[in-house]
């Protein structure tokens, strides 16, 4: 179900770019405004990130992966992606982080309510670059027609999707789920309410890789390389779920389960009052950069970072590439500098020489991850 994020970045002032040639894996899929929420909690790497590091570079997304990061104050942020689409959305989180009141952004973005007119007003006074005003053009029509932002990536419409499909086969007794008073409530629901049966049937559908490929990627579906079946993998990172966090706090389980976020305990890391605040202040200093093309490539050529997040991005690189990603960043990277990657039905499997597998460290924010949805790995860059 997942894919990979993009990413994009900006310097005070006029937003700092570089484009190089798109890599292999620049697949059909990645031509379009794949996100604009996304399917991951940036938590488990916000947790991670040491306090004024030198150098971040990240997978950008629809941005929202990235705004959490400056919480912790890096001094250069580099947001690398190869859809010219994301990048633009990046720049635009950005520049209304830097520039926008709390309420401000989340009525422009879309998680809380706002009238259209006030939506275009603060889109239109954003510094955003020519090129990514003219990508986000299609978003700005979007917007006039009364669409929110957070909808209009081509995951969140297919879970906007599923969620039709989720509603006629469970009803009002899966819905339930997230009238219970606390994890304990659920459980028992779980248990004893909940429609498994239709459940069922829904995870099959969702395990299907054709219906996959039909709804959100375009032939370009990561072959799965995990021992257990699609529909496994389901049914046990749902059932954690279900009985590990409130189902609010989850948004992914909210647009799941009613294709729209309902409930703000479950909003992204992004729209956390502190973070935001801690975000913004660091945006307003922070050397940060916008770059088209391939992430690993542009790490190699570095010399100063010391944390990377990658997303998914190997689980759609060619087998040896996979294998090899780690150590082809090596040279760019600063002793102790951290990596990391997330994998859904598709993990990757580097060589690892040169580094220590250090995942351990952090199994407590993995755990508290509320997608559920990834094998989060980190890898140390030895001294």
């Amino acid at each position: 179900m997942p894919t990979p994020s993009s990413s994009t970045g900006a310097a005070s002032g006029p937003p700092s770019s570089r484009r190089c040639e798109p890599p292999a894996m620049a697949q059909a899929y990645f031509r379009h405004l794949n996100y604009s929420l996304g399917d991951e909690d940036s938590s488990v790497e916000l947790h991670a990130l040491p306090a004024d590091a030198r150098h971040v570079v990240a997978v950008a997304g629809s941005g929202g992966r990235v705004v959490p990061l400056l919480a912790r104050a890096p001094r250069k942020v580099t947001c690398v992606d190869i859809s010219d689409t994301q990048l633009a959305l990046t720049e635009l989180r950005i520049a209304a982080l830097r520039q926008l009141n709390h309420t401000e952004y989340l009525g422009l973005l879309g998680y809380e309510a706002m009238s259209i007119q006030r939506r275009l007003e603060l889109l239109s006074s954003l510094p955003l670059s020519g090129s990514a005003r003219t990508s986000l053009e299609p978003v700005r029509q979007a917007v006039q027609a009364g669409e929110r932002i957070v909808y209009l990536g081509r995951f969140e419409g297919m879970l906007r999707t599923l969620s039709r499909i989720v509603g006629l086969f469970t009803g009002q007794r899966g819905r339930r789920m997230f009238e219970q008073p606390d994890v304990a409530g659920q459980r028992a629901w779980l248990d004893g309410g909940f429609p498994k049966g239709a459940w069922k049937l829904v995870l099959l559908l969702m395990g299907n890789s054709a219906v996959l490929n039909s709804l959100l990627y375009r032939g370009d579906f990561p072959k799965k390389n995990r021992p257990e079946s699609a529909f496994r993998i389901y049914w046990d990172l749902f059932d954690r779920l279900f009985r590990t966090l409130p189902v609010r706090s989850s948004f992914f389980l909210q647009l799941v389960f009613f294709g729209e976020l309902r409930y703000p305990e479950g909003y992204p890391i992004e729209c956390d009052a502190d973070v935001f605040l801690a975000a913004q202040r660091a945006a307003r200093t922070a050397d940060i950069i916008y770059v088209r093309g391939d992430i690993i490539q542009h790490v190699q050529e570095q010399r100063d970072v010391d944390f990377v997040s990658l997303s998914d991005v190997p689980s759609f690189l060619p087998p040896e590439r996979e294998r090899d990603f780690l150590n082809a960043m090596k040279p760019g990277l600063a002793p102790e500098a951290l990596v990391v990657t997330r994998g859904h039905l598709r993990v990757a499997s580097p060589e690892v020489q040169g580094y220590e597998v250090v995942s351990g460290r952090y199994e407590d924010a993995i755990a508290k991850e509320r997608t559920q949805l990834w094998r989060i790995h980190f890898y140390q860059r030895r001294s």
